[in-house]
């Protein structure tokens, strides 16, 4: 049970790591919106529909693949890495612009000021935008069909692999209804510098966690 707490430990992260900008947007609803915290958690609610949806499409048509057959688990570990990897080579060549930068910026203050629908649609779109994240939240759900666990075990990790993956969605809402005042500054400070630097974020991430998963489908082929 530790070993796979720290295989969905790594996947949940991953998948976290590859939607920074979904951080940016939350905390723009929180600093924007006359209802913070609800916006915010509609926000949530809307990555989590879409994460939901997408467990259940697993466990309904792919998991009965993955069980004993431990190398296709392997060649998507492998396939996570060529995306991760494939998207710090797009990073690389990609040229900073300023018309670029303010569209981002635009489409985030858009977002961040609609309505409650428009936010749940909004957290939805967001998880679409970002699909090497669930591509890794799957590889995540398969190292859970692959445990063999019971069905309160499984529901259990998913949830645990799910809230991972959130991070970026709701951290920044749980940190405003601890510490309002202070999340204010913390959070237009993450913002400006995540969007400052998501060009290198993308190539950081995408280089190391492409190693990882990687070596972790080339091993398991191999062993």
């Amino acid at each position: 049970m530790t070993g796979l707490v720290a295989q969905l430990i790594l996947y949940g992260l991953a998948a976290a790591a590859a939607a920074p900008i979904a951080a940016v947007v939350s905390a723009l609803i929180l600093g924007k919106s006359k209802t913070p915290l609800p916006s915010a958690f509609t926000f949530v609610a809307g990555a989590a529909l879409l994460d939901a949806i997408v467990v259940v499409v697993f466990f309904v048509l792919v998991a009965s693949a993955i069980q004993g057959n431990g190398d296709l688990g392997a060649f998507l570990d492998i396939l996570l890495g060529v995306i991760f990897g494939g998207l710090a080579v797009v990073a690389i060549f990609e040229k900073d612009s300023p018309e670029k930068d303010a569209k981002q910026r635009e489409r985030a203050d858009r977002i961040a000021s609609g309505s409650l629908a428009t936010l749940i649609v909004a957290g939805i779109a967001v998880q679409v935008i970002n699909f090497d994240a669930i591509a890794v939240a799957i590889g995540g759900l398969k190292e859970i069909v692959e445990a063999t666990l019971s069905t309160t075990e499984a529901a259990v990790a998913v949830v645990f692999l799910i809230a991972l993956m959130l991070l970026p969605y709701w951290v920044p809402a749980a940190f405003y209804a601890i510490a309002p005042h202070r999340a204010g500054v913390a959070l237009g400070r993450m913002s400006e510098w995540i969007m400052s630097n998501a060009r290198m974020l993308e190539i950081v991430v995408g280089f190391g966690f492409g190693a990882v998963f990687l070596i972790k489908g080339v091993t398991a082929l191999a062993g």
